[in-house]
């Protein structure tokens, strides 16, 4: 069974792929407000998928405005057994 903290996640792809050290995210922390551009949050979306092995629909993608809305959309996307925690 794999474990998949999002917050942790999210916090290493920001600093791999924009070198933007976030701390104090939560749950609620809305990701439009944490200084990312359009394009570092196409990265961060392909950081995800392919660390997790997983694709994000567009449709998906549109609906996510905080960690834990990433959060909840990961959760139906990655294999079952996976514990996703925020």
């Amino acid at each position: 069974m794999a474990n998949v903290n999002i917050i942790q996640l999210f916090a290493q792809a920001a600093l791999e792929v924009n070198g933007k050290k976030l701390d104090g995210l939560t749950k609620d922390t809305v990701i439009s407000k944490l200084g990312l551009d359009s394009v570092a949050v196409m990265e961060l979306v392909s950081f995800f998928e392919e660390q997790l092995n997983i694709r994000m629909p567009d449709e998906d993608l549109a609906k996510v405005q905080t960690l834990g809305d990433l959060g909840d959309v990961v959760k139906r996307l990655v294999p079952a057994g996976t514990d996703v925690t925020i």
